[in-house]
């Protein structure tokens, strides 16, 4: 007999249902997030401002530093106008702000969704669940940000050890009319890769790119967000690892 046919083959590793899978990415999520109230990190954020061809047309740079509990301070120099300026930082700021807590908000925003497992293999590395989602049209709506999550379609692939999310990106599948049809977003896609670090899992790089039509004008905008430095902001306070 062959040797090689001689050998046990092993049995798949057992992948639970999807519902579990999302439950538990949700769990580690908020957990993962009230961890990180614990941690100083920046955030380099990069602004283009881009013309019908999607190539950019003006740039601005904005570099924050978030303290404990999420405190943020602009850390950019404002040549100029410093009142003008800081406003608009300010207002940077605090959209990407805004778009990195998405992350951490899904407890509200999975029942929106259609989920599947697509497969079960490795990221980076890691092994990781491969799911797929796509936002339910008719389910009911009370904010712009439901209706807009009713018409996106994406992909994620989750950790199979610790549930963390690793990547995942998304994207809206028509043009869709909010605040009283005055507000048209025409274009919305979102992209988000994790890096490791002793906690976990936690945010790198996240990417907005979107295109909205208001009464007599538009913006069309890529937002790119990369998270580094992170760091206990008190070293002798004790901190979970997965």
């Amino acid at each position: 007999m062959d040797p090689a046919r001689a050998q046990p083959i092993r049995p798949p590793p057992e992948i639970p249902p999807v519902a579990s899978i999302v439950d538990r990415m949700v769990e580690k999520q908020e957990a993962l997030a009230h961890e990180l109230n614990a941690y100083e990190f920046l955030e380099k954020i990069e602004i283009d401002s881009l013309g019908p061809d999607d190539r950019p047309r003006r740039r601005s740079h904005v570099v924050v530093r978030i303290g404990p509990n999420a405190h943020a301070l602009i850390l950019t120099d404002a040549p100029g106008d410093e009142q003008a300026k800081r406003a608009t930082a300010e207002a940077e700021v605090k959209q990407a702000r805004r778009g990195i807590e998405t992350v951490y908000s899904f407890r509200k925003a999975v029942p929106r969704f259609h989920v599947e497992l697509l497969g079960h293999g490795d990221w980076q590395g890691e092994p990781a669940y491969h799911l797929a989602f796509r936002g339910k049209p008719d389910e009911p709506y009370r904010t712009s940000l439901e209706k807009l999550l009713n018409h996106v379609h994406g992909e994620m692939h989750i950790s199979a050890r610790d549930y963390s999310i690793l990547a995942a990106q998304a994207h809206l599948v028509r043009p869709v009319s909010v605040a009283w049809f005055l507000v048209r977003f025409e274009r919305l896609a979102f992209s988000y890769i994790a890096q490791r670090i002793p906690l976990g899992y936690v945010p790198k790089t996240v990417v907005f790119h979107y295109r909205v039509r208001i009464p007599f004008a538009s913006r069309h905008e890529r937002q790119r967000i990369d998270l580094v430095d992170y760091h206990l902001a008190h070293p002798n306070r004790t901190s979970s690892t997965p």
